[in-house]
């Protein structure tokens, strides 16, 4: 049964991204998407359903806003500048923490004027709702400019592996599954992390993007894992918690070895 739901996933997906491809291949403004929820905000792009965002004011408005035109030079230097809206909680690890485990790692996904992104957060678990520490990794095409991001449905395209803009800003979560480590099983995870991110530089929509960056550390983890080209990452997050809901399941491999 769940085979089928995923042909059939697989079938829709791919629908629906070979017309997204042909609409983003004009311009800047045309890949932006149209949005099912205006509720919820989206940071400029990366790799999967958008969110459109709330009218922007003068002292909030970021590149990108109402598909105005933006000057991606300026606004790859500046992005960090932006002030933070939503800062980031730990709010998501809460129910899975537990005795000897104080380290962890997020799989999120946010929205974005395109389809959205899946990332990871990992670091030292902190007293209340904040973590003590915590580094960001996620494969997302290299840079700002959306046509790039357009052409990386198509073909690889130069990609980066570290936090992106909208990552530390939760006002674009979307969704989230925590599962916390004891000090050895981390130290194995940031070594695999670490080790994807010195061996992937491209990104490409269709086969090796952001859900397929994310779904090989979950697999070295032992986690359950819906397979990465067949969800958008607001979907392939909540399925992978879904799947994994009792974390005590987690077996971290003992070498880092590319997960079959």
């Amino acid at each position: 049964m769940r085979n089928n739901r995923e042909n059939s996933a697989r079938v829709t997906f791919l629908i629906g991204l070979s017309a997204f491809a042909v609409l983003a291949g004009g311009t800047a403004s045309s890949a932006i998407a149209q949005s099912a929820n205006p509720q919820v905000a989206t940071a400029p792009h990366a790799t999967t359903p958008s969110r459109s965002k709330p009218k922007a004011t003068a002292a909030t408005a970021i590149p990108g806003d109402n598909n105005s035109e933006v000057d991606w030079k300026k606004a790859e230097t500046d992005w960090r500048k932006f002030p933070i809206k939503e800062p980031v909680t730990a709010i998501g690890c809460k129910t899975a923490i537990a005795p000897g485990k104080p380290n962890f790692i997020e799989f999120r996904s946010r929205g974005a004027q395109s389809f959205g992104h899946t990332f990871m957060f990992f670091g030292r678990l902190g007293a209340g709702n904040k973590f003590a520490s915590y580094k960001v990794a996620g494969l997302h095409p290299a840079g700002l400019d959306p046509n790039i991001y357009a052409k990386g449905l198509l073909v690889p395209v130069p990609a980066e592996t570290g936090v992106s803009w909208g990552d530390t800003d939760e006002q674009y979560l979307t969704a989230r599954f925590c599962v916390t480590l004891n000090d050895s099983d981390f130290n194995k995870v940031t070594a695999y992390i670490k080790k994807l991110q010195g061996e992937h530089h491209t990104w490409h929509g269709t086969s090796y993007n952001c859900n397929a960056f994310a779904a090989d550390v979950a697999k070295y983890m032992g986690l359950d894992t819906p397979n990465p080209n067949l969800y958008l990452p607001e979907t392939f997050v909540t399925k992978l918690g879904d799947y994994n809901k009792n974390t005590k399941n987690v077996a971290i491999k003992s070498d880092m070895s590319a997960p079959q």
